[in-house]
């Protein structure tokens, strides 16, 4: 299409992947033989759209122990997010290869055909997608923090049967936007997952931060892309280890410019000593590697978590200071930072959440934490854009 020279291709929503395990598989029926509908919000608009789904991973953090079969895919507008009601005549197939459906090796990745499909900013998509064989755990993002739904039924007779929150195997939509346009993306653990955010509400600080991109003629053009996985750590945890996975769900993300890392808090909590060098020299190697690709980096300082009982100590309070200290020091080799643990703390106490910005347990955010932390975002991101482009 001699339109698509003034046009590129760029992410507008990933869920980075890590393995399943029993509390994430559905309980009446298995993926295999099933349809799965996902949900998701883009975060630009396009003309086009393209998909990547996932067969990375098994039980373990191996590859899986066969191929995975998709038969049939399909891409359509949702009517509403929460609901696996979609707008009528707007489902396009998906075909891979020029086939309807293709088996996805152990280890590997495929990414389907274009398809022609108007995508508005911040709509909802559903993916509908009819699995042959899989594994028995298959690869996953565990907590999508909204609805999925799992039918006996063929696509064109879709009927949910089981309610899930989970994406199975989709992991990334690129979309042909108009020349120019790029993305931030948003990497760490469950704060910046999503975790005790509205469910089916879409309002994490990445959401809020990508919702405000598209308030603007300045930056409606940048997409925000939410690669982080609860539960992840620079020592690993839940997925692979930060680092091991940086290049994949950062370095490479299509038409990436800008990155903002979150992450550590996992890493604390089983700190028997002073562990903070450690991870300045990780968090350091992240800088450095996006600068290889002419990616700008910001830091996201870690968050205060005082009031829960895990990860209060005098030790983990003395890291948690540290880093965000060096994160925020003009030496660091960030291009700038964003102050999410001022934004979330109690005015009278730097070490505990507010109250009203706690989810209950001392240390994720709530909803309104969320916010409070996507307006941080959008004050500090706004402001480097402004000053990066002058």
């Amino acid at each position: 299409m001699s339109d698509d020279l003034n046009r590129s291709w760029v992410c507008a929503w990933a869920a980075a992947q890590l393995n399943s395990d029993k509390d994430t598989l559905p309980k009446s029926f298995g993926i295999s033989g099933s349809t799965c509908r996902m949900q998701f919000r883009t975060s630009i608009a396009g003309s086009r759209i393209r998909l990547t789904f996932s067969n990375e991973y098994s039980e373990t953090l191996d590859p899986p122990e066969c191929a995975l079969e998709i038969k049939y895919a399909e891409v359509a507008l949702l009517k509403d997010p929460g609901s696996c009601e979609i707008i009528p005549g707007s489902a396009r197939p998906l075909t891979f290869g020029g086939a309807d459906g293709v088996d996805i090796p152990a280890g590997k990745r495929v990414t389907s055909d274009a398809v022609d499909f108007t995508l508005p900013a911040l709509g909802f998509v559903a993916v509908t997608v009819s699995f042959g064989r899989t594994p028995a755990f298959p690869s996953c993002h565990r907590e999508a923090d909204c609805s999925s739904w799992l039918s006996r039924n063929d696509a064109a007779h879709f009927t949910p049967d089981e309610n899930m929150w989970s994406y199975f195997s989709l992991c990334r939509a690129d979309v042909l936007a108009d020349k120019g346009a790029e993305a931030i993306v948003c990497f760490g653990d469950s704060i910046t997952d999503g975790a005790v955010s509205t469910f089916n509400g879409f309002d994490a600080w990445p959401d809020i931060l990508g919702g405000a991109m598209q308030k603007s003629t300045e930056t409606k053009n940048i997409a925000v892309v939410n690669s982080a996985i609860a539960g992840n750590a620079i020592y690993g945890g839940w997925g692979v280890k930060a680092m091991e996975r940086f290049s994949r769900d950062v370095l490479e993300i299509p038409g990436v410019t800008r990155a903002i890392i979150l992450i550590g808090t996992n890493d604390i909590p089983g700190a028997e000593n002073d562990i903070s060098d450690y991870m300045i020299k990780t968090y350091s190697a992240m800088v450095d590697a996006c600068r290889e690709k002419g990616i700008k980096v910001y830091a996201g300082t870690v968050t205060p978590f005082g009031n829960n009982e895990h990860w209060a100590s005098a030790l983990h309070e003395g890291i948690r200071k540290r880093i965000n200290e060096w994160m925020m020091a003009p030496d660091s080799g960030y291009n700038g930072f964003i102050d999410f643990a001022s934004a979330a703390r109690d005015p009278e106490d730097e070490t505990v959440l507010k109250a009203e910005y706690d989810s209950g347990d001392g240390l994720h955010p709530s909803a309104a934490g969320h916010h409070a932390m996507g307006a941080a975002a959008v004050s500090a991101m706004m402001k480097y854009i402004k000053e990066e482009t002058r």
